[in-house]
């Protein structure tokens, strides 16, 4: 019999919160939408501002219901300080993230009030992957979350590039999640168990069980490693990042960058090191390999890149392959590693998409989105403190010392050295060098490649320049100290 008290509403007291505005939001939507006076483009700049608001109190009632471990809904959530600061987190960006693209709606032209509220799903999903503590509820909140994303992705119809990506995107998706339910399935049938609790308890013991019953368990939690490899767009499974990055719009695409990947690490942490702990060793050869390829293929890949979405999806591929390999260690200062990468991974990106948001160039008398990582030649003339702040983000994500991306991949390295996995220690060393190459390139394109044509951009908005300077005083303070963050890293992980 299923008992639902009080604390389980209040355990969901943030989510129940945004469900409702979302339901309020789309009526009051749906009414407006005909109105000559109250409708698009004034009905979309209205909701923008009421999403804002919706994000900004889930963040304070998140902030507020820091409860103890607790298990609820019948075991089938869990909120405890993984799922505590995460869900801080991913609010927080959330609140970043809209301020960076609600000028480009506005530039653009996407009056469209049901973008704000398919985003706002989106995040909830995000907020539900983070409390998840059943693989049932895990595939549901992913799925929600994946449907938001098709729409997303293809929500300019004017586009066939968007439309492209929603579609290339829904059809590998599906596949990736018929790979997630497949091994949820085999889980099922060989031990009877979905709950990340249960399932610790009876791999306790699994060493005493037939082989038969090892491998099959196996296989399924490989198939869902490589389902959740396909959502955080790790190699081999990376084939959709670069050209749903390329053909969503800019907003879209860095919704995508941005916040899904750090609910999805921590659901990987989770079910690592809490749920199949016993076994996580007999799959660390999955991981290393996923991990070398993904830092080999973003790599190499991004050399080639002349545009800024593909650019940083190949990046992104390279930085989860450092992601991967904390994980491979299968001790919790790799899983630390990881964690801390995974929070100074969302910070720079947000910081390189909002800078990247803020290249519209002037082509009188209309504007349109940059889309070249050559546009920036001479940047420094044009817009110096912008350069400058460009380059500092760019230096953290090639992890130059002393910017936080430094830290964060020492962290990583070190653990690697420790557990004695130094072949992929030196190899991510040698790779990450070569990563150095083409970020250094395009620093050389902003300060010292002469021009006879210096693209000339829009002023950048109040809201963007907002972003900007917090986020790069988040990195210098980061830097200043480094302990802020990695002492919130070790009350997540329980250490």
């Amino acid at each position: 019999m299923l008992f639902i008290s009080s604390y389980d509403f209040y355990a969901l007291l943030t989510e129940i919160y945004i469900l409702n505005s979302v339901c309020v939001l789309l009526i009051y939507g749906v009414i407006l939408n005909t109105s000559l006076k109250r409708g698009t483009p004034v009905l979309d700049h209205n909701i923008g501002g009421f999403a804002i608001q919706t994000v900004i109190i889930s963040l304070w009632l998140t902030f507020l219901s820091n409860t103890p471990h607790m298990i609820s809904w019948n075991a089938l959530l869990c909120h405890d300080f993984l799922s505590y600061g995460l869900k801080n987190v991913i609010l927080a960006t959330a609140l970043f993230w809209i301020f960076i693209v609600f000028s480009y709606n506005k530039a653009e032209k996407i009056n469209f009030y049901e973008y704000w509220i398919i985003s706002i799903l989106a995040i909830v999903a995000m907020l539900f992957i983070s409390n998840s503590f059943d693989f049932l509820v895990m595939y549901l909140a992913i799925e929600f979350q994946s449907i938001a994303f098709y729409i997303l992705a293809s929500f300019k119809r004017t586009s066939e590039f968007s439309t492209e990506a929603g579609l290339k995107y829904f059809v590998l998706g599906a596949f990736s999640s018929a790979l997630l339910l497949l091994g949820i399935s085999l889980l099922y049938g060989t031990t009877g168990l979905t709950n990340f609790g249960d399932l610790s308890k009876f791999f306790g013991g699994i060493t005493s069980t037939k082989s038969c019953v090892i491998n099959a368990t196996l296989l399924g939690i490989v198939l869902i490693e490589a389902a959740l490899f396909f959502k955080i767009s790790a190699a081999p499974f990376h084939m959709w990042s670069p050209d749903v990055y390329e053909g969503a719009p800019t907003n879209v695409t860095s919704f995508f960058g941005i916040l899904p990947k750090l609910a999805l690490v921590g659901l990987m942490f989770r079910i690592f090191y809490l749920c199949c702990a016993e076994i996580i060793y007999m799959l660390n050869f999955t991981l290393v390999i996923c991990a070398f390829l993904s830092m080999l293929i973003g790599t190499f890949g991004a050399l080639a890149q002349a545009k800024w979405k593909r650019f940083i999806a190949y990046s992104t591929i390279s930085h989860v392959g450092f992601i991967l390999a904390g994980f491979s260690t299968s001790e919790f200062t790799g899983a630390f590693g990881s964690m801390f990468y995974i929070l100074i991974y969302t910070l720079t990106s947000l910081a390189i998409f909002s800078i990247v948001l803020s290249f519209r160039n002037i082509s009188y008398p209309t504007t349109y989105q940059s889309r070249y990582l050559g546009d920036v030649t001479g940047l420094v003339k044009v817009n110096p403190v912008l350069s400058a702040s460009l380059v500092g983000v760019l230096f953290s994500m090639a992890g130059m010392p002393p910017f936080p991306g430094f830290f964060a991949k020492a962290f990583v390295l070190l653990a690697l050295l420790q557990e004695k996995l130094r072949g992929l220690a030196i190899l991510a060393i040698i790779l990450s060098c070569i990563s150095c190459f083409y970020y250094i390139r395009l620093i050389q394109t902003i300060y010292f490649t002469n021009a006879k044509v210096i693209a000339i951009f829009c002023p950048i908005e109040k809201e963007k320049s907002i972003v900007i300077s917090l986020t790069m005083l988040l990195l210098v303070t980061t830097f200043l100290k480094i302990d802020l963050i990695s002492n919130f890293v070790q009350s997540m992980l329980f250490l």
